[in-house]
């Protein structure tokens, strides 16, 4: 049972069961989406709820673009390419998604003629437009509520469902060490490694990059600049780098975490440049709003992780954010 007087709703646990009542009553099919740029959040909670769906005898499909570092977790053909819409008397489960706004939801288009939109989320901006929305900031992954969902959904539990959902968690706590990994997270994923779910083949899987990671490495590094006394550390990503490393765009993201590493900074923020916008990737030590910040480009997140698109070019979106980031450092009293 979900400890709700941990995340201050109440509400939570019923929320949870009206939520697998509406699943276990659907009689047609369901599809299951998650947001633009999928990482392992949301690949772990679409590919372990489909699972647990499928064990019900549900037909569940997933509807995802799996980026290609995470393409070992699920099986061949277990994941479609999105789709503008659904077969009459569908239910779409929206999962990791900060807000129902269709251009966050990659699987599918909405209003995609769902017959009914589930929502379940961890992000403090979600703007809850869904018919059914569960949305708990406190968690430090989608994950962590879809093992409570499968709970509260009697699915028995296996090492197929355990597994991505245990990858979620890992990858939005850090493995474990960004400041959202509390007591009820490593009890969480304790039950998922006792289900079967191997901890070691995941970080095995997450620790092999392509030899072009390394290449635009060292551009990412050459990038890097101090900002504020060194409070804030940025680095840049545009389509000539990738090109120069022979990489793509979807192992750019992770870049900003090893930006992140630099010692005395508060802030870390990536911009990835493609040309006529900007989105930009932010990480905090924690004595700073990501949040905010991202929130003030017209993006959102959490906290510690957040992230927004600036219609600008680079140069404009540069000086944008960095404006606001030194707002953010005065309210927050670092400046």
């Amino acid at each position: 049972m979900p400890d709700a007087d941990n995340y201050g709703n109440p509400d939570y646990p019923a929320q949870l069961a009206e939520m697998a009542r509406v699943l276990q009553l659907h009689r047609g099919p369901i599809a299951i989406a998650s947001h633009v740029d999928a990482d392992g959040d949301a690949v772990g909670s679409v590919l372990g709820l489909q699972r647990a769906l499928r064990a019900l005898g549900k037909p569940a499909q997933a509807f995802l673009r799996v980026p290609n570092y995470l393409a070992f977790l699920p099986e061949a053909g277990e994941v479609s390419p999105p789709r503008a819409q659904l077969e009459p008397g569908t239910l779409l489960v929206v999962l990791d998604v900060d807000s129902s706004d269709p251009l966050r939801v990659e699987g599918v288009a909405i209003p995609s003629g769902a017959e009914l939109v589930l929502n379940l989320d961890h992000h403090g901006t979600n703007s809850r437009r869904a018919d059914l929305s569960i949305v708990e900031p406190g968690k430090a992954a989608t994950c962590q509520l879809v093992k409570e969902l499968v709970d509260s959904l009697g699915v028995p539990w296996t090492a197929d469902i355990a597994t991505p959902v245990l990858l979620g968690l890992v990858t939005d706590t850090g493995s474990f060490r960004f400041m959202n990994t509390n007591g009820a997270v490593l009890r969480c994923a304790a039950e998922l490694v006792e289900w079967g779910a191997s901890l070691s083949w995941i970080n095995n899987h997450l620790s092999q990059q392509p030899k072009s990671h390394y290449a635009l490495l060292v551009s990412v590094l050459s990038s890097m600049e101090f900002h504020f006394s060194d409070l804030v550390v940025s680095a840049q990503i545009n389509q000539a780098m990738l090109d120069s490393a022979g990489a793509g765009w979807e192992e750019a993201e992770a870049f900003v975490n090893t930006i992140r590493s630099a010692q005395g900074t508060e802030l870390a923020v990536l911009f990835k440049d493609y040309g006529d916008n900007v989105k930009i990737s932010l990480r905090s030590r924690g004595r700073v709003s990501a949040q905010a910040i991202a929130v003030a480009c017209g993006g959102g997140g959490h906290h510690a992780a957040a992230g927004a698109t600036l219609n600008l070019p680079y140069l404009e979106a540069r000086a944008t954010v960095l404006g606001k980031i030194e707002e953010q450092l005065q309210i927050d009293g670092l400046r």
